[in-house]
């Protein structure tokens, strides 16, 4: 399975200029950005069924606590963030159910394109 995320470059402003963070006056560490994340799989035997990690460090974030799916080139799935804790917080998983059965998504090849809000530090 291959995950990847980037910073969206139409939203790259959220997090170039220091005003954008997620505190007033861009004080803190705290930061909020617009990421695309691509999901690519050839067989189940490299994913865990209906999730898969989203690995944010290659974004910069070391800790990852609101991610919100806000368009999916998949309309036939929901994407849940489900929030990493302790060591892990850069690397949480994002649950994947159809929406017609509210089951896992357990298909043999998946590709999907996502645009998500992330706020994170």
């Amino acid at each position: 399975m291959t995950v990847t995320i980037t910073v969206n470059p139409k939203f790259k402003h959220l997090s170039a200029d220091r005003s954008y963070l997620a505190k007033p006056g861009g004080v803190g560490v705290e930061k909020e950005m617009i990421v695309d994340i691509v999901v690519t799989t050839e067989n189940l035997s490299d994913a865990t069924v209906g999730s898969f990690v989203a690995n944010f460090t290659q974004v910069g974030l070391k800790q990852v606590y609101f991610c919100q799916v806000v368009q999916s080139n998949d309309l036939t799935d929901l994407y849940q963030f489900v929030e990493a804790a302790g060591s892990d917080a850069a690397t949480p998983t994002i649950a994947v159910k159809e929406l017609a059965t509210g089951a896992a998504n357990a298909s043999a090849s998946y590709t999907a394109t996502l645009k998500a809000i992330v706020r994170g530090v």
